[in-house]
């Protein structure tokens, strides 16, 4: 039962990402009376919600087990999702977001945690990136999937809100799938929480500059392909792309962070982890950068680019974060990854909702290109600095061993 573990993930991953609304979310929200503000403005109350639920949840994960703390997301989740049709305001939309935000925050690092811990106990040899990969492969295939159904259901002249009452339905799913799933056994900590903080705090920040320079730069990638995700549509309506194609173009999107999430292991031993590294830092900027300056359908390839930096980035950084943490406390690490990327989100997002209302999208882009220029010289270059001498003394090590 406990090797099903890992199968059963893979089809929770997809089930939680089949959200037919998501394809249309941004027009969805402007019908209900909000604006590119407001809707990042919900991405923040989002981000604000798993800034303080995110740690503290990952500490109970690691505490009280992983599977009933994803029961208990996947209740909330389903509560939240299921508040999108009936909303009517604002107000009622950031109910949701937060109720989402506590139900994100409780899953985020609890279902990776589960795949490191479940290998080590039923295939230990096996590597985990692979396991890493095919997870999100399968999440951004459930993306995809429900984007073209989403398109097609456009198509038949279906509503914008019918469409978020099916998401509604289809978000209990996840939950029955959970009730299935095996807890492996695992080594926990104590439950002196002071004595835990600090174990946690030392383990995480003071052993390595490594370990922080791979959190740090995490942090930065996700938030830009975050960012970048909601900005999508505005631009795919700036162009002049028609609604019922969004679907469409959302499934791309999401096959292509599919299909680079399922190789990225194999991009890796190909081209190592500094030139990987080095293509996951600069993604951000091409893509910022080249969605400012064309103006036409050609830019869809430049959307592409912050997701092919997704499905690499999630998969190299999540597995170097997971291997270099112990299971007792790898669930609370995930969530201080998570944490960071809200964090920052909180600050950026509706600075670039602003810049997009009070500007354009291009000059919202052109602007965040240049910052993530800057983010490249002092975050991702000590990383590959920090890498290579890693590198250096793992092979002189071997040297001498021989």
């Amino acid at each position: 039962m406990l090797a099903q573990n890992i199968t059963k993930i893979n089809f929770l991953k997809f089930t939680n990402a089949f959200l037919i609304i998501m394809p249309v979310i941004v027009p969805f929200f402007l019908s209900i009376g909000t604006d590119m503000r407001g809707i990042y403005l919900l991405q923040s109350v989002f981000a604000i919600t798993m800034f303080v639920c995110e740690i503290p949840s990952g500490y109970i994960s690691d505490l009280i087990g992983r599977k009933n703390t994803l029961v208990l997301s996947s209740i909330l989740r389903a509560v939240g999702f299921s508040m999108f049709p009936l909303a009517t305001s604002l107000e009622i939309l950031i109910i949701a977001e937060i109720i989402l935000g506590i139900a994100v925050s409780l899953s985020s690092g609890t279902d990776t945690a589960l795949i490191y811990d479940t290998l080590a106990i039923t295939d230990p040899k096996r590597a985990p990136i692979k396991i890493l990969g095919k997870s999100m492969f399968y999440s951004t295939l459930g993306e995809g999937f429900a984007a073209l159904i989403s398109s097609a259901l456009l198509i038949f002249s279906f509503a914008l809100r019918d469409l978020a009452v099916i998401s509604a339905l289809i978000s209990w799913l996840p939950f029955f799938i959970i009730l299935t799933l095996v807890e492996p056994p695992r080594q926990k900590m104590g439950r002196v929480h002071k004595e835990n903080i600090s174990y946690i705090f030392t383990s995480l920040f003071k052993q390595s500059r490594l370990l922080n320079l791979i959190l740090l730069n995490a942090i930065f990638s996700f938030t830009a392909t975050l960012t970048a995700v909601w900005m999508f549509q505005k631009y795919w309506e700036k162009i002049e792309i028609p609604l019922m194609y969004f679907g469409f173009m959302w499934a791309l999107t999401n096959f292509t962070a599919s299909i680079s999430s399922k190789y990225a292991h194999k991009v890796e031993k190909q081209l190592g982890s500094v030139a990987i590294i080095a293509i996951i830092g600069v993604l951000p900027s091409v893509g910022f950068l080249g969605i400012s300056i064309i103006e036409s359908a050609w830019g869809i390839v430049l959307c592409l680019s912050f997701q092919v930096c997704r499905g690499l980035g999630q998969v190299v950084y999540s597995d170097a974060l997971n291997k270099r943490v112990t299971s007792d406390f790898r669930a609370t690490a995930n969530s201080i990854l998570q944490m960071g990327v809200r964090i920052l989100f909180i600050g950026i997002g509706p600075l670039f909702g602003y810049l997009i209302d009070k500007n354009d999208v291009f000059f919202a882009n052109r602007a965040f290109g240049l910052a993530y220029i800057v983010i490249f010289f002092i975050l991702v270059i000590p990383l590959l600095l920090q890498r290579q001498q890693f590198i250096k003394i793992q092979a002189k090590n071997k040297t001498s061993q021989n």
